[in-house]
């Protein structure tokens, strides 16, 4: 049996890090997307006994999810019930758990260039005390991953806006082990740079090298 399922939705590229548009082109912005969706993967499926589940619609991140080994599940039909993500994700979470019963479910921001499978897997190991988890992102509003590992028990998404308070009254532990690649979803230019200190993986060092990008240089006793 699988022991961890991991599920990325990822929505069109061309709608992808719009708050990057002042920097990068919409082509370069689309390989960004899809070399951090490479890179969070990698990191993924470094988990022992862990399957990825990409949900998306876009076809270049169909192609790039199975030739990186992992499935896809086509974004399904949004009638306006709930946010298009949170539907998405409950979506994928019914047919893994009516395919494997009591597998543990991971939801994760797909702009995770940063992420080690170390970190992953200690934030897994933890969530599975609880249950039910979540590890907030950087800013502490948002939500980077959320943990099921009740068997049977619902993912219950609740991303968007406030999210990490959301997932939080709704039950679920806030993890605080510093994680820091795993909190890091790249949406600003400050956070790329910030992955870019801590150390991106191979597909997105590729893209930003291709592009000469660089951190700004601080000025004497700035750190």
């Amino acid at each position: 049996m699988t022991d961890v399922h991991v599920l990325l939705p990822v929505k069109a590229l061309s709608l992808a890090k719009t708050r990057l548009a002042h920097i990068l082109d919409p082509s370069t912005r689309s390989d960004l997307v899809v070399a951090m969706l490479i890179d969070t993967l990698a990191a993924a499926l470094g988990l022992p006994g862990a399957v990825a589940t990409v949900v998306t619609s876009d076809p270049i991140a169909t192609d790039v999810a199975l030739g990186h080994g992992a499935r896809v599940l086509p974004d399904p039909a949004y009638r306006g019930e709930s946010d298009p993500l949170n539907t998405a994700l409950d979506v994928a979470a019914a047919h893994v758990r009516a395919h494997s019963p009591g597998t543990d479910l991971v939801a994760l921001q797909a702009d995770l260039p940063a992420l080690r499978s170390s970190e992953l897997s200690a934030a897994l190991t933890e969530a599975r005390l609880f249950g039910r988890a979540i590890v907030a992102d950087h800013t502490g509003t948002g939500t980077a991953a959320l943990f099921q590992c009740t068997p049977d028990g619902p993912l219950e998404p609740m991303f968007g806006v406030d999210s990490a308070r959301r997932h939080v009254r709704s039950g679920a532990k806030a993890l605080t082990e510093p994680l820091d690649g795993l909190r890091l979803d790249v949406d600003t230019i400050d956070d790329l740079e910030a992955a870019v200190r801590l150390g991106t993986g191979a597909a997105t060092s590729r893209v930003l090298d291709r592009i000469g990008f660089a951190l700004p240089e601080r000025s004497p006793g700035v750190h």
